[in-house]
């Protein structure tokens, strides 16, 4: 008589996280376990990481950088979760957007290889992602297409920043073999050039359908990476583009010196071939990279970082950003700030307090902006101020914003505001971000968060489409020589966002509009004419 099947191993049951029911397990790692979960509250499906090992510092690590990083290709992260433990130290759950498109390594091994202009959509605004973590002192250090997940849209978002690092930081480095920098592979520190490595690995095996680097076993797919002999891109792809190639082969250089900047990597792969729209299937890659903690065959390597500071960041005053609201919304006990992470937060201190591309106001109290000094002056006159250049020849036709003289009337300074807002908008339609010089004084913390947006979003190979702000009313203004603080409405329609080689072509995503709202705005008089010095929204 056959015996028995042995009876299955009863399915894991979920983790107790507050705010959130635990639905589906995604993924199970080193690190922890990541599970499909719903609001209590109600709302839409997340993805909930809940860490189960290693220390609770590179924890509170991983929830700073992730709050703190703000880009349209990086993992958004919705809040941190503390869960109490009877007698022990509480776990730290992390509350991810879910990514339904699943990741690139499922969607090449489920097609292959992808066609030259889906390598450019999924690769070149991961590339852009990785220079905004660069320039605010952050390495990802184990970059594969593992980590590069899609939405359901097919937007592509870089996942896994708990293995990242601020520059400088001593560590041991975690490796996915197939895909490792030589250089780490031999021992070296991971930096920004390993991460340049990382990404352009990662396209080489979109476009080839291999990865750079295989052997049997990872200890031996490790000992191939450190022999540093690629094998032929041209041959592996013979009908990709020369351009294409020649971006991918540049990123992959054995001298880290010769890869040049995530951003510029970023920039060429975008001109480089025409962009296309990733073909996701049509039920989605089911598997386990929605946000999952562990990527396949890994392999630690214990080095010393060189001990170097991280390299100062300037510090701009306004509104606490986004990563300062992700750190107060921390449940069950005080903010994950320790030595290590406050370092962290001052290298990321460049990240102001305004949204995605930089269209939305700063919340809070701006630097400098008194609320008491603004004071009702509907239909009144304001103070004006001699002008400090000669007069335009007659005929001339000055538009209003590069005028000397101040307006006397709110409805002099609407208009004023408005041809600001329009210049505003035409540089990112246009991404241009020399335009944005036209719209805000010299040293504004408002104009460098803006040109940073526009050159993130350049460096995507996207374009705004139908991004028009409108300024409803100025309800109240007061001036004083050279400045004028004031209060406004402003609102804007739902916009899209294009591939910008194909601006007449289908969206890469909506972004919906924002009713009406109250603004205050100080504006400051310049050589140039009247240009906006800061900005923040009102309730």
């Amino acid at each position: 008589m056959p015996a028995a099947a042995p009876p299955a191993e009863p399915e894991p049951a979920p983790p107790v996280v507050p705010g959130y029911v635990l639905e589906t397990l995604l993924g199970r790692g080193g690190s922890g376990e990541v599970w499909r979960a719903l609001p209590r509250r109600g709302g839409e499906a997340v993805a909930v990481k809940v860490l189960v090992a290693g220390e609770p510092e590179r924890q509170a690590r991983e929830a700073v950088m992730l709050g703190a990083l703000d880009h349209p290709h990086l993992v958004r992260l919705i809040e941190v979760v503390h869960q109490p433990r009877r007698g022990g130290v509480a776990r730290v759950a992390l509350v991810l957007e879910l990514l339904a498109g699943g990741s690139l390594a499922a969607l090449l091994a489920r097609r292959g290889r992808l066609r030259p202009g889906e390598v450019v959509t999924a690769i070149a605004p991961v590339a852009a992602a990785l220079a905004h973590a660069h320039g605010a002192g952050v390495v990802h250090g184990d970059l594969s297409p593992g980590n590069i997940v899609f939405t359901a849209e097919g937007r592509p978002v870089l996942t896994d920043l708990g293995v990242a690092r601020v520059l400088g930081e001593t560590a041991a480095a975690e490796v996915t073999p197939p895909y490792v920098d030589p250089t780490v592979a031999r021992g070296g520190a991971p930096g920004p050039a390993s991460d340049v490595f990382g990404v352009a690995a990662a396209a080489f095996h979109a476009l080839t359908g291999i990865a750079p680097w295989n052997a049997a076993t990872p200890a031996d797919t490790l000992a191939v990476a450190a022999g540093g002999h690629l094998p032929d891109l041209a041959e592996l792809a013979p009908d990709a583009p020369a351009a294409l190639v020649a971006v991918i082969h540049r990123g992959l250089a054995a001298d880290p010196h010769d890869r040049g900047s995530a951003a510029a990597f970023a920039l060429d792969l975008r001109h480089a071939c025409r962009p296309e729209p990733v073909r996701l299937p049509a039920d989605g890659v089911p598997d386990a990279e929605l946000g999952r903690t562990d990527r396949g065959p890994r392999t630690e390597l214990t080095h010393q970082v060189p001990g170097r500071r991280a390299r100062p960041a300037p510090v701009i005053a306004g509104a606490p950003g986004r990563g300062a609201q992700v750190r107060d919304r921390l449940r069950g006990g005080a903010r994950v700030v320790t030595p290590r992470s406050a370092v962290l937060v001052c290298a990321l201190a460049l990240l102001v307090a305004v949204g995605w591309v930089g269209i939305r106001w700063a919340g809070g109290d701006a630097a400098g902006v008194d609320a008491g000094t603004v004071s009702a002056a509907v239909g009144s006159d304001l103070p004006q101020a001699p002008p400090t250049t000669p007069a335009p020849p007659t005929g001339a036709a000055v538009p209003v914003a590069d005028r000397q003289e101040a307006p006397t009337s709110v409805q002099g300074w609407r208009a004023v505001v408005t041809e600001l807002y329009d210049r505003r908008a035409a540089a990112f339609v246009a991404g241009s971000p020399a335009g944005l010089a036209d719209v805000y004084a010299e040293g504004s913390p408002l104009r460098a968060a803006d040109e940073e947006h526009a050159r993130s979003l350049a460096a995507a190979g996207e374009a705004l489409r139908g991004f028009a702000p409108t300024v409803v009313a100025v309800t109240a203004a007061a001036a004083e020589p050279g400045r004028v603080e004031m209060d406004l409405v402003d609102r804007w329609a739902g916009y899209e966002v294009v591939a910008a080689a194909d601006p007449e072509g289908p969206a890469v995503r909506s972004v919906p509009g924002r009713a009406e709202a109250t603004v205050r705005m100080v504006l400051m008089r310049t050589p140039a004419g009247w240009r906006i010095q800061s900005a923040q929204r009102l309730g």
